[in-house]
């Protein structure tokens, strides 16, 4: 009997037989998996933490502007596309769409300049690649009906293979930084 229990053992180590009724395997030789990450933080620029709000500007006065950072950065090995655009969250429509915004790179040369809700900005990082921003959001309107008004708006940025309008499939990183705008009186 010792003799069997053994031989089987044996049997089975050699065979590579389980208990499985069935088993399936593929091997793909030559294929490589690679994951690139995206970072788009709101940092605080005197000691490197993370925010969670972007833009909290209460009062804003036409001709009056906030200024925030922001720093986009590719960790990993492929080059990464990615967009930016704006998106209403709620508050008054006619005051978000009068708000100006102006993104310029730390070396001053600019990303976009226009409509903060018109904003919609494509580009590519590459290996190693750091953008540092900086986001300058005003009010140019002197309209009495843009007193006391609210806007909510986020920053949406995520990667993309082909095409910005392409659907989240696959490997894919989005990140939001939400802000509200408040108006003042004058």
């Amino acid at each position: 009997m010792l003799l069997l229990v053994m031989g089987m053992g044996l049997w089975m180590l050699r065979t590579h037989a389980t208990s499985a009724d069935l088993v399936a395997e593929r091997k793909v030789s030559g294929n490589r998996f690679s994951i690139t990450t995206l970072s788009f933080v709101n940092i605080h620029t005197a000691n490197f933490s993370q925010l969670i709000s972007f833009f909290n500007t209460q009062g804003i006065v036409p001709g009056g502007f906030d200024a925030k950072t922001v720093r986009v950065e590719k960790d990993g090995k492929m080059d990464v596309q990615y967009s930016l655009q704006s998106v209403e969250r709620g508050g008054n429509s006619d005051f978000c769409n009068t708000l100006d915004l102006q993104i310029v790179r730390r070396d001053l040369s600019e990303v976009y300049n226009g409509r903060l809700m018109s904003m919609s900005v494509q580009d590519t990082l590459q290996d190693g690649d750091i953008e540092e921003w900086i986001f300058f959001v005003s009010l140019s309107d002197s309209n009495e009906a843009m007193k006391e008004q609210q806007c909510d708006f986020d920053l949406y940025m995520r990667t993309y293979r082909n095409s910005p309008g392409e659907d989240l499939k696959g490997i894919h990183a989005k990140r939001t930084l939400t802000s509200t705008i408040t108006s003042g009186t004058w």
